[in-house]
């Protein structure tokens, strides 16, 4: 009786180990953070580049001091907008709510 117990329970954890399957992987939100992801190198790389040719030249402090809040605000912006596609998308995975009761009533 007790091998046939102990036979019941190791397939029964074993079969729960298999059924288990690997974290539901969400494709469309993967893709967004790859494609945000080759964004940002891009950026930088395109930073990196005028950085260089910058240095190049001889430049004024003020001049300087305009391109890095350039670059800086760039970056931001980028950011920005990846941050709302991020939101974008979530909320248009929410269902839509029904309308509440309480705005249904007519007060009379």
């Amino acid at each position: 009786m007790r091998k046939v117990l102990l036979i019941a329970l190791a397939a029964f954890f074993l079969g729960t180990g298999i059924c288990r399957a690997a974290p539901f992987v969400d494709q469309e939100m993967r893709s967004l953070k790859t494609k945000q992801r080759v964004e940002r190198s891009q950026l930088k790389q395109q930073q990196r580049a005028a950085r260089n040719t910058m240095r190049q030249h001889p430049t004024t402090k003020q001049e300087r001091v305009r391109m890095n809040k350039d670059l800086k605000m760039q970056k931001q912006l980028l950011k920005k907008g990846q941050r709302e596609a991020i939101q974008n998308l979530k909320q248009s995975r929410k269902p839509l709510k029904p309308p509440s009761t309480a705005a249904r009533r007519v007060r009379g």
